[in-house]
Protein backbone atom coordinates (compact mmCIF):
# COMPACT_ATOMS: atom_id res chain seq x y z
CA UNK A 1 0.00 0.00 0.00
CA UNK A 2 1.88 3.13 -1.41
CA UNK A 3 1.04 6.55 -0.14
CA UNK A 4 1.93 10.02 -1.63
CA UNK A 5 2.67 11.47 1.15
CA UNK A 6 5.01 10.65 4.06
CA UNK A 7 5.07 11.13 10.05
CA UNK A 8 5.50 13.82 14.32
CA UNK A 9 5.25 11.21 16.63
CA UNK A 10 4.28 11.05 20.33
CA UNK A 11 4.99 7.34 21.20
CA UNK A 12 1.75 7.11 22.50
CA UNK A 13 0.82 5.96 25.32
CA UNK A 14 3.18 4.59 28.04
CA UNK A 15 0.69 1.73 28.81
CA UNK A 16 2.38 1.97 32.40
CA UNK A 17 2.52 4.67 34.14
CA UNK A 18 4.13 5.47 37.36
CA UNK A 19 3.56 8.53 40.27
CA UNK A 20 5.34 9.11 43.27
CA UNK A 21 3.97 10.29 46.44
CA UNK A 22 5.15 11.31 49.87
CA UNK A 23 4.63 8.80 52.56
CA UNK A 24 5.78 5.23 52.93
CA UNK A 25 8.85 3.67 54.39
CA UNK A 26 11.49 2.41 51.35
CA UNK A 27 10.23 -0.65 50.80
CA UNK A 28 11.89 -3.44 48.06
CA UNK A 29 9.13 -2.95 45.51
CA UNK A 30 8.18 -4.66 42.37
CA UNK A 31 5.17 -5.65 40.20
CA UNK A 32 4.42 -7.21 37.20
CA UNK A 33 0.87 -7.45 34.53
CA UNK A 34 0.68 -9.66 31.95
CA UNK A 35 -0.98 -9.40 29.42
CA UNK A 36 -0.61 -5.67 29.01
CA UNK A 37 -2.57 -5.80 25.29
CA UNK A 38 -5.71 -7.99 24.91
CA UNK A 39 -8.50 -8.35 22.09
CA UNK A 40 -11.99 -9.42 22.95
CA UNK A 41 -14.68 -10.05 21.19
CA UNK A 42 -18.51 -8.23 21.67
CA UNK A 43 -19.82 -11.87 22.44
CA UNK A 44 -18.94 -15.47 22.89
CA UNK A 45 -15.91 -17.00 25.15
CA UNK A 46 -13.78 -14.61 23.71
CA UNK A 47 -15.66 -11.52 25.41
CA UNK A 48 -13.85 -12.56 28.73
CA UNK A 49 -10.22 -11.50 29.45
CA UNK A 50 -7.96 -12.14 32.29
CA UNK A 51 -5.05 -9.92 33.35
CA UNK A 52 -2.50 -11.14 35.90
CA UNK A 53 -0.80 -8.88 38.49
CA UNK A 54 2.29 -10.40 40.09
CA UNK A 55 3.73 -9.16 43.27
CA UNK A 56 6.81 -9.22 43.67
CA UNK A 57 7.52 -7.49 47.06
CA UNK A 58 8.11 -8.48 50.22
CA UNK A 59 5.20 -7.03 51.49
CA UNK A 60 1.21 -6.86 50.75
CA UNK A 61 0.13 -4.26 48.44
CA UNK A 62 -3.44 -3.07 47.44
CA UNK A 63 -4.90 -2.51 43.98
CA UNK A 64 -8.11 -1.16 42.82
CA UNK A 65 -9.16 -1.69 39.07
CA UNK A 66 -11.65 -0.18 37.14
CA UNK A 67 -12.66 -0.28 33.36
CA UNK A 68 -11.92 2.56 31.01
CA UNK A 69 -13.27 4.24 27.66
CA UNK A 70 -9.16 5.36 26.48
CA UNK A 71 -9.60 8.50 23.53
CA UNK A 72 -6.54 8.93 22.06
CA UNK A 73 -5.37 12.52 20.66
CA UNK A 74 -3.36 13.44 17.48
CA UNK A 75 -0.38 13.80 19.82
CA UNK A 76 -0.83 10.75 21.28
CA UNK A 77 -2.11 11.97 24.80
CA UNK A 78 -4.42 9.64 26.74
CA UNK A 79 -7.75 10.41 27.94
CA UNK A 80 -10.04 8.07 30.07
CA UNK A 81 -13.23 8.04 31.12
CA UNK A 82 -15.36 5.41 33.36
CA UNK A 83 -16.57 2.50 31.53
CA UNK A 84 -18.54 0.54 34.38
CA UNK A 85 -21.42 0.08 32.42
CA UNK A 86 -19.67 -1.95 29.64
CA UNK A 87 -18.16 -4.50 31.65
CA UNK A 88 -18.22 -6.51 34.58
CA UNK A 89 -14.98 -6.82 37.01
CA UNK A 90 -13.96 -9.23 39.79
CA UNK A 91 -12.37 -8.52 42.43
CA UNK A 92 -12.40 -4.75 41.64
CA UNK A 93 -10.01 -4.62 44.61
CA UNK A 94 -7.91 -6.97 46.25
CA UNK A 95 -5.13 -7.00 48.63
CA UNK A 96 -2.14 -9.35 46.61
CA UNK A 97 0.62 -11.10 49.57
CA UNK A 98 4.14 -10.47 49.13
CA UNK A 99 5.63 -13.12 45.88
CA UNK A 100 1.75 -13.98 45.02
CA UNK A 101 -0.55 -13.18 41.78
CA UNK A 102 -3.97 -11.90 41.37
CA UNK A 103 -6.23 -12.59 38.33
CA UNK A 104 -8.78 -9.94 37.49
CA UNK A 105 -11.47 -11.07 35.04
CA UNK A 106 -12.89 -8.63 32.91
CA UNK A 107 -16.01 -9.51 30.82
CA UNK A 108 -17.17 -7.18 27.97
CA UNK A 109 -21.08 -6.43 28.83
CA UNK A 110 -21.91 -3.56 26.36
CA UNK A 111 -23.12 -3.06 22.75
CA UNK A 112 -22.82 -6.42 20.53
CA UNK A 113 -23.74 -4.90 17.41
CA UNK A 114 -20.41 -3.03 17.11
CA UNK A 115 -19.15 -1.71 13.54
CA UNK A 116 -16.10 -1.00 14.70
CA UNK A 117 -13.41 -1.95 17.41
CA UNK A 118 -13.41 -0.19 20.33
CA UNK A 119 -9.97 0.70 22.82
CA UNK A 120 -10.82 0.56 26.57
CA UNK A 121 -8.17 -0.01 29.50
CA UNK A 122 -8.19 -1.94 32.32
CA UNK A 123 -6.70 0.91 35.04
CA UNK A 124 -4.48 -1.06 37.76
CA UNK A 125 -4.28 1.48 40.10
CA UNK A 126 -2.48 1.34 43.69
CA UNK A 127 -4.44 1.88 46.60
CA UNK A 128 -1.28 4.05 48.86
CA UNK A 129 -1.06 2.93 52.29
CA UNK A 130 -1.82 5.24 55.45
CA UNK A 131 0.94 5.70 58.03
CA UNK A 132 1.38 7.58 61.27
CA UNK A 133 1.41 11.05 61.24
CA UNK A 134 4.72 12.70 61.24
CA UNK A 135 6.51 10.23 59.09
CA UNK A 136 8.11 11.76 56.02
CA UNK A 137 8.81 9.11 54.06
CA UNK A 138 8.51 8.19 50.26
CA UNK A 139 6.03 5.67 48.96
CA UNK A 140 6.01 4.46 44.99
CA UNK A 141 2.56 4.31 43.92
CA UNK A 142 2.49 2.37 40.75
CA UNK A 143 -0.59 2.34 38.10
CA UNK A 144 -0.89 0.04 35.23
CA UNK A 145 -3.14 0.80 31.79
CA UNK A 146 -3.77 -2.22 30.30
CA UNK A 147 -4.88 -1.86 26.64
CA UNK A 148 -8.15 -3.65 25.89
CA UNK A 149 -9.34 -4.09 22.63
CA UNK A 150 -12.98 -5.22 21.88
CA UNK A 151 -13.23 -6.35 18.54
CA UNK A 152 -15.97 -7.81 16.35
CA UNK A 153 -15.36 -10.22 13.76
CA UNK A 154 -15.21 -8.89 9.82
CA UNK A 155 -13.59 -5.46 11.18
CA UNK A 156 -10.24 -4.39 9.12
CA UNK A 157 -7.49 -1.61 9.64
CA UNK A 158 -6.59 0.47 6.41
CA UNK A 159 -3.87 2.95 7.53
CA UNK A 160 -3.93 6.21 5.50
CA UNK A 161 -1.31 8.98 5.34
CA UNK A 162 -3.53 12.51 5.53
CA UNK A 163 -0.29 14.57 5.51
CA UNK A 164 3.66 14.00 5.76
CA UNK A 165 6.33 16.56 5.36
CA UNK A 166 10.11 17.32 6.49
CA UNK A 167 10.62 19.34 9.33
CA UNK A 168 13.31 20.33 11.77
CA UNK A 169 11.91 21.33 14.63
CA UNK A 170 12.11 22.11 19.04
CA UNK A 171 13.54 18.34 20.28
CA UNK A 172 10.53 16.92 22.07
CA UNK A 173 10.41 16.52 25.63
CA UNK A 174 11.49 12.46 26.60
CA UNK A 175 8.98 12.14 29.37
CA UNK A 176 5.88 11.03 27.57
CA UNK A 177 3.74 12.58 30.34
CA UNK A 178 4.98 16.44 28.65
CA UNK A 179 3.68 18.11 25.69
CA UNK A 180 5.86 20.77 25.61
CA UNK A 181 9.38 20.84 23.59
CA UNK A 182 12.57 20.94 25.39
CA UNK A 183 13.69 24.14 24.78
CA UNK A 184 15.33 26.15 27.89
CA UNK A 185 13.96 30.03 28.62
CA UNK A 186 16.57 32.53 28.43
CA UNK A 187 18.20 33.97 31.19
CA UNK A 188 15.83 37.18 32.01
CA UNK A 189 18.70 38.46 34.25
CA UNK A 190 21.42 39.02 31.60
CA UNK A 191 21.14 41.12 28.60
CA UNK A 192 24.21 38.92 26.84
CA UNK A 193 22.64 35.36 27.35
CA UNK A 194 21.63 33.01 24.74
CA UNK A 195 19.27 30.14 24.42
CA UNK A 196 20.12 27.56 21.87
CA UNK A 197 17.31 24.98 21.72
CA UNK A 198 17.64 21.68 20.62
CA UNK A 199 16.39 20.92 17.35
CA UNK A 200 15.52 17.77 15.89
CA UNK A 201 15.06 16.70 12.19
CA UNK A 202 13.05 14.34 10.10
CA UNK A 203 8.95 12.94 9.11
CA UNK A 204 6.10 14.43 10.61
CA UNK A 205 3.19 12.21 9.24
CA UNK A 206 -0.19 12.22 10.53
CA UNK A 207 -1.49 8.59 9.94
CA UNK A 208 -4.97 7.72 10.16
CA UNK A 209 -7.09 4.78 10.02
CA UNK A 210 -9.80 4.30 7.14
CA UNK A 211 -10.81 1.15 8.09
CA UNK A 212 -13.18 -0.59 11.35
CA UNK A 213 -10.66 -2.23 13.26
CA UNK A 214 -7.73 -0.58 15.39
CA UNK A 215 -3.69 -1.01 14.30
CA UNK A 216 -0.40 -0.76 15.92
CA UNK A 217 1.82 2.02 13.52
CA UNK A 218 4.78 0.69 16.00
CA UNK A 219 4.08 -2.99 14.55
CA UNK A 220 4.19 -2.26 11.36
CA UNK A 221 6.92 -2.04 8.88
CA UNK A 222 7.65 1.59 6.66
CA UNK A 223 9.40 2.29 3.78
CA UNK A 224 9.88 5.84 3.20
CA UNK A 225 11.34 6.91 -0.21
CA UNK A 226 11.86 10.82 -1.39
CA UNK A 227 14.65 13.21 -2.82
CA UNK A 228 16.73 15.08 -0.96
CA UNK A 229 17.59 19.03 -1.30
CA UNK A 230 20.83 17.46 -3.36
CA UNK A 231 18.53 15.67 -5.52
CA UNK A 232 19.56 12.92 -4.42
CA UNK A 233 17.76 9.38 -3.96
CA UNK A 234 16.33 8.33 -0.54
CA UNK A 235 14.94 5.38 0.68
CA UNK A 236 14.85 4.30 4.25
CA UNK A 237 13.73 0.54 5.38
CA UNK A 238 12.24 0.28 9.05
CA UNK A 239 11.07 -2.98 10.70
CA UNK A 240 8.34 -2.62 13.36
CA UNK A 241 10.97 -2.90 16.05
CA UNK A 242 12.38 0.26 14.64
CA UNK A 243 9.59 2.06 14.41
CA UNK A 244 8.29 1.10 17.81
CA UNK A 245 11.65 2.95 19.38
CA UNK A 246 9.94 6.25 17.87
CA UNK A 247 6.64 5.67 17.84
CA UNK A 248 5.78 3.40 21.01
CA UNK A 249 2.96 0.82 20.73
CA UNK A 250 1.12 3.44 18.20
CA UNK A 251 -2.35 2.18 18.23
CA UNK A 252 -4.45 4.04 15.84
CA UNK A 253 -8.02 3.59 16.27
CA UNK A 254 -11.25 2.93 13.55
CA UNK A 255 -11.72 6.79 11.91
CA UNK A 256 -8.72 8.12 13.99
CA UNK A 257 -5.44 10.29 13.18
CA UNK A 258 -2.52 9.83 14.99
CA UNK A 259 0.52 12.21 14.67
CA UNK A 260 4.38 10.54 14.58
CA UNK A 261 7.93 11.63 13.76
CA UNK A 262 10.85 9.65 12.64
CA UNK A 263 14.23 10.99 12.93
CA UNK A 264 15.90 11.82 9.53
CA UNK A 265 19.28 13.54 9.29
CA UNK A 266 18.78 14.17 5.53
CA UNK A 267 16.65 17.11 4.64
CA UNK A 268 14.38 15.66 2.45
CA UNK A 269 11.86 17.29 -0.41
CA UNK A 270 8.37 17.30 0.96
CA UNK A 271 6.15 16.89 -2.23
CA UNK A 272 8.45 13.58 -3.73
CA UNK A 273 7.92 11.84 -0.33
CA UNK A 274 6.46 7.97 -0.49
CA UNK A 275 5.56 6.09 2.69
CA UNK A 276 4.29 1.95 2.39
CA UNK A 277 3.16 1.10 5.47
CA UNK A 278 2.98 -2.80 6.02
CA UNK A 279 1.10 -4.48 8.82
Amino acid sequence: MVYPFGVRSRALMALCLFSLATTFPNAAMASRVSPMIIDMTPTGRASVGRVELTNDADRAIAYEVQMMRGDVSLTGELALTPADEQFLVFPPQSVIEANSQQVFRIQYVGEEALDASQIYYLAIRQVPVAFDEGQNQVQVVVNYNVLVNVVPDGTNPQPAVREARYVERPKQADDAAENSADTPPADAGSENSQTVAETERGLLVDLGNDGSRYYFAGRANWTITAQTAEGEVFELKLSGREVSQHTGVGVVGPGKTRQFFIPIEQTLVTETIRLNIEL
